[in-house]
């Protein structure tokens, strides 16, 4: 999907509105870490000023991601608003679908998380806490930091 600068420039400050859908594997970002159990449903408007396209909009979506702290998958519904300007000067289109994949992976959670209160692995034995205790000890530190310790106490 192309946004065409020429019909934005000949709308005399109009917005012009755009809905479409995207599927994942035109954002080139299907992974093992984030995988698309919908297309993106992207709504925009794009309107022409003083040399600038001012695009606004919003997309939704559900997707699959990987939890940052217990590594498992999870559902996770993305809606996210955005705004942005885009600089023209003898462009004649704008691709939409790299201006969606820009703000979708830079508006993606740095690290997912399945529940705000999802414990995690055991850094010890790996045993994932949300579903079992292990009898690893809890204050395992670094040798190198009980000299700071001691300055604790």
């Amino acid at each position: 999907m192309k946004i065409d600068v020429e019909a934005l420039r000949s709308a005399g400050g109009k917005a012009i509105t755009y809905a479409f859908t995207l599927h994942g594997a035109n954002l080139e970002m299907d992974s093992e870490d984030v995988q698309f159990l919908e297309p993106v449903q992207v709504q925009l408007k794009a309107m022409y000023g003083e040399g600038k396209v001012k695009v606004q909009g919003s997309l939704r979506t559900r997707l699959i991601l990987t939890c940052g702290r217990c590594l498992k998958s999870f559902s996770y519904h993305y809606s996210q608003e955005f705004e942005d300007e885009i600089q023209v000067t003898e462009e004649t289109a704008i691709n939409s679908v790299e201006l969606i994949r820009d703000i979708f992976m830079t508006t993606l959670p740095l690290k997912p998380l399945c529940d705000a209160a999802c414990r995690g692995l055991c850094p010890t034995c790996g045993a994932d806490l949300n579903q079992t205790q292990c009898g690893c000890p809890a204050d395992n530190l670094d040798p190198r930091l009980l000299v700071l310790k001691k300055l604790l106490d």
